[in-house]
């Protein structure tokens, strides 16, 4: 029997939870009022606190600071219930305790995990009882303090990602436009953070400032993930231009000028709670010199300025040019910097080589855009221009799906989100595509899960499966098989056998004849959409249904349109296996990424095998319909070709399938 502590001053709710907490054998004692519940914590040293948090009270978060800063109580695992829609108090709870935030009202599955998974955590780190635990070995670093403060002294790396164009974008976009812009680079440059194992300090619309840490299971240091985040940060502002071009078609194609800033040292790190919510902080000379390098490298014309210390923590992964200083006129010092130019390629391994000429290319046109003229000018020096979103930015609260436990989000589309989740029935990881119903057009919910609910009937082994196809009152939602293994496209760039070239082929071609024979085509296939599952057997795990139910939608009522699309759809679909065949089998690295990429190669002859493959040379033209023959169409005349080619490579063709 554990002892477990709950703080919520909704009485319903309050009565829930201890109802649902004591039938599975714990002993609960419930409290509305935080003050009380500080006195009763250090009195009785519960196992676990449930705290209900909301933006607009102060109690709960001044609670979990006092029990986080004493150190008979900072061992003591906190879980938070947060109203669904409250971001703010989402974003405060989650600085706290990341893995431990579930949504207000709780549905029971996921509040019972989640106390479950508190509880085990606790023990596992504790190694006993909190009566048990020395006073300084607390589970939070932080040395104790005063109720309203804890903090502490660390050894860490702080990045700065700022976006310097920001007057300019809002002098040439329109507002809902900028606003979308700004929530897409906000975005991307918090999961760019979070992705290399950092943490948000502070965000704001023109960026963010990052705090990096010494971890147990980080292999690279904190100041290589800092320099990895800022050249990601690079790379994500080419991304955002692309989408900006297609996704806000109103608005003249904004350029994103970025500038990052990398500094490691002493870092002083406060989580405070000052007559309001808790916040997290930073202070001290590293960061005060991380906010100023942007400046010094805009007049550099450097895309990212990484100081000396932190150069020297960063090993030999990363290539570095141009030297200069920064004078720190409130410490007396004078700091040398040095200009990043991307990754040293003598470091890198096979995959890594594409992914690092792309962030040489984003630095030399960020580097350009850093020699332009400054937002600022005499005229507009003393005006400042003011904007709002329409929602926060920030972390959105995660949606309660039914049976399933939402750990992250993994994707973000015009109307559908991807999460990262776990069947708390099954105990199996998914993928939920969600589409909030109070923002998505009714008739494009209702075709994209229609093409599911078709999708959900396939039974073959190359194609995923599709668990579930429902509706909360919130969110449509659909539950897929979450696969672990590599995408299709890494493999290629490794290289493959010819004989696993050729069962590749073989199971891809099952995988669409599936999707036909229900009347669908994907048509933008890519090699990226095919996945292995742990025992290498590879499955089609996108179905490309956002684009086709917005093209269905504009034909609406036109059969006769809708049939030539299918017809069209399902051949570009054989085509684009030509080009992953092209890929799988071509030595040339300019050939194999015009292939992954969904394009014919700009040579002609590149569509020719070498003389030593020249087999499998009609298998080929068949499925990209060149060179006279009769475009394949069916599975069934790719394994006829297949087929005949078993016994010129040592390696059987069939056995993966």
């Amino acid at each position: 029997m554990k002892k477990i502590l709950l703080v919520e001053g909704d009485r319903p709710i309050r009565e829930w939870c201890t109802l649902h907490l004591t039938t599975q054998g714990h002993d609960v004692a419930a409290l509305s009022d935080p003050r009380q519940a500080l006195e009763f914590t250090r009195s009785r040293l519960p196992d676990l606190i449930v705290i209900a948090a909301d933006s607009r009270s102060t109690g709960a978060f001044a609670l979990a600071a006092s029990v986080r800063s004493h150190s008979r109580t900072a061992r003591t695992p906190i879980l938070f219930l947060v109203p669904t829609q409250d971001a703010v108090a989402m974003t405060q709870a989650s600085e706290i305790e990341s893995a431990a935030v579930v949504s207000k009202p709780p549905v029971r599955a996921v509040f019972i995990d989640a106390v479950d998974r508190s509880l085990a955590l606790a023990e596992a780190d504790n190694g006993g009882s909190p009566e048990e635990s020395l006073p300084g070995a607390t589970r939070r670093p932080f040395a104790p303090g005063p109720s309203s403060l804890a903090m502490e002294t660390k050894e860490a790396t702080v990045l700065t990602i700022v976006l310097r164009n920001l007057v300019s974008l809002a002098r040439s976009l329109r507002s809902t436009s900028l606003d979308a812009l700004l929530q897409r680079f906000v975005a991307e440059a918090r999961e760019i953070v979070l992705g290399h194992g950092g943490w948000v300090v502070r965000v704001d619309a023109t960026g963010l400032l990052a705090l990096f840490e010494a971890g147990p299971n980080s292999r690279r240091s904190h100041a290589t993930r800092a320099l990895d985040s800022a050249l990601a940060a690079l790379l994500a502002a080419r991304r955002i231009k692309r989408w900006a071009e297609t996704e806000l078609p109103d608005a003249p194609a904004p350029t994103l000028s970025i500038g990052c800033g990398v500094h490691t040292g002493d870092v002083i790190v406060a989580r405070l709670a000052l007559g309001g919510p808790m916040s997290s902080c930073i202070a001290g000379q590293t960061a005060d010199v991380a906010n100023r390098l942007n400046g010094r490298a805009k007049g550099l014309a450097w895309g990212i300025a990484v100081t000396e210390t932190a150069a020297l923590r960063t090993e030999s992964r990363f290539q570095f040019g141009r030297r200069a200083t920064l004078t720190d006129t409130d410490h007396g010092v004078t700091v040398p910097i040095l200009e990043a130019l991307g990754y040293n390629p003598g470091v890198a391994t096979p995959d890594e080589l594409v992914m690092m000429a792309e962030v040489r290319e984003a630095v030399l046109a960020n580097a350009m855009l850093a020699r332009l003229a400054g937002d600022v000018d005499p005229e507009t020096a003393d005006r400042t221009i003011v904007f709002t979103g329409g929602r926060a930015i920030g972390r959105d609260g995660l949606p309660e799906l039914p049976d399933r436990r939402v750990e992250r989000r993994i994707g973000q589309g015009k109307f559908v989100t991807t999460y990262a989740t776990r069947n708390t029935a099954t105990g199996l990881d998914e993928l939920a595509k969600t589409l909030a119903l109070a923002e998505t057009p009714v008739d494009f919910v209702e075709r994209y899960l229609d093409e599911y609910r078709i999708l959900s009937t396939v039974e073959q082994r190359n194609v995923v499966n599709i668990h579930e196809v429902g509706s909360t009152g919130a969110h449509a939602f659909v539950a897929v098989e979450g696969l672990k293994g590599e995408p299709l496209s890494d493999t290629i760039r490794k290289r493959v056998s010819i004989g696993t070239a050729l069962t590749l082929l073989a199971q891809m071609a099952l995988a669409l004849d599936a999707l036909h024979d229900l009347g669908l085509f994907h048509g933008g296939l890519r090699a990226e959409h095919y996945r292995f599952r742990d025992e290498r057997v590879l499955v089609l795990t996108d179905f490309n249904v956002t684009s086709r139910v917005l093209a269905l939608l504009a034909r609406d009522g036109d059969d006769q349109a809708a049939g030539l699309d299918f017809a069209r759809g399902a051949r570009a679909d054989f085509r684009a296996l030509g080009l992953i065949l092209l890929a799988l089998l071509s030595t040339d690295s300019a050939t194999v990424e015009s292939a992954l990429a969904g394009r014919m190669p700009e040579r002609a002859e590149a569509l020719h095998l070498p003389v030593q493959l020249s087999q499998i040379q009609p298998c080929l033209d068949g499925l990209l319909g060149v060179e006279g023959r009769k475009p394949f169409e069916r599975a069934e005349e790719v394994l006829v070709e297949v087929l005949a080619l078993k016994d010129i490579w040592s390696r059987p063709v069939f056995t993966e399938t």
